[in-house]
């Protein structure tokens, strides 16, 4: 038997939305796991470290760590964990009209009874689905804080956790939406290439003292220009996007070592801890020395 599937549509507007969330949690997975299913609701997926192979709809695709993966209701889909010993990943299920008709234990589906009026809508508004299926992208900052946050809401449960976690999926849903929109404008295919290798750069070689001159060599075009190419194709300057990257390998440190916080922050690239200390809570809201005693609990 050959699955496929789409999610029910529900056309709507922004302000009905409504969403809850079914289950949060911060796990592992090791390359003998793997999915293969559908579920009644939807999912993000955020790989924090390591890299999956996704397949939704016979529609394949690699997840490498900082891109999140939504995988919609009713669609079948194979997840394969292609890196060892595990991969991190960050998981919520939710639904965004509080719509979910069967239990929290029961959200995959029993092939061989499945339950066909259960599966959850996706919201399309002005006649397009808020997410296209198996939506990846490269993920801000903030909306991993929102995810880490929502998981830990759902783990303690204390009074009101399902009202903060409603309230923490709708700012998710909005940063989504809006950086959707910034990625989603339209760049001369002249530079596309070049301002992939000069991402891929600043990714992979974050301790690096860059300056403007540097990254605009690799486009070869003058600092101001290359600075607005690569804000219209990524949504954030090249700085910040620096400052994103190095804020995501800081908040790996910290939860996955006992460095101190002086030694990561010359780890990730800044010379100056005082410095470093004031970008990380600009970028997460806490210090990095609560941040570390929060990620204990996720």
């Amino acid at each position: 038997m050959t699955l496929t599937g789409i999610s029910p549509i529900r056309h709507t507007t922004y302000r009905d939305l409504a969403p809850s969330v079914h289950w949060a949690q911060l796990h592992q997975r090791t390359p003998q796991f793997k999915w293969a299913r559908r579920i009644y609701d939807f999912q993000f997926l955020y790989v924090i470290q390591g890299e999956l192979q996704a397949t939704l709809s016979g529609k394949s695709m690699l997840v490498p760590a900082g891109r999140l993966l939504l995988i919609p209701a009713n669609v079948y889909h194979t997840i394969e964990v292609l890196t060892a010993p595990h991969v991190h990943l960050l998981g919520i299920h939710f639904d965004f009209f509080s719509d979910l008709r069967v239990k929290q234990g029961d959200l995959v589906v029993d092939e061989s009874h499945p339950l066909m009026d259960c599966f959850c809508a996706m919201p399309y508004i002005d006649g397009s689905p808020l997410f296209p299926s198996g939506y990846s992208i490269s993920l801000p900052p903030a909306v991993v804080s929102l995810m880490e946050a929502t998981i830990h809401e759902m783990t303690e449960q204390k009074q009101g956790f399902e009202m903060v976690s409603k309230g923490l999926m709708l700012q998710m849903l909005t940063l989504l939406i809006r950086h959707q929109a910034e990625t989603n404008r339209t760049l001369h295919p002249k530079y596309q290439e070049s301002l992939l290798h000069l991402a891929h750069e600043l990714k992979t070689s974050y301790r690096k003292k860059w300056t403007n001159v540097e990254m605009a060599a690799f486009i070869n075009v003058h600092e101001d220009y290359m600075s607005k190419l690569f804000k219209d194709m990524l949504g954030m300057s090249p700085n910040k996007y620096l400052q994103s990257v190095r804020h995501q390998q800081a908040k790996r440190l910290l939860r996955e070592t006992d460095d101190k916080i002086e030694r990561i922050s010359l780890e990730v690239g800044y010379d100056d801890f005082h410095y470093f200390s004031r970008i990380f809570k600009k970028w997460e809201g806490m210090s990095a020395q609560q941040y570390r005693k929060f990620s204990q609990f996720i």
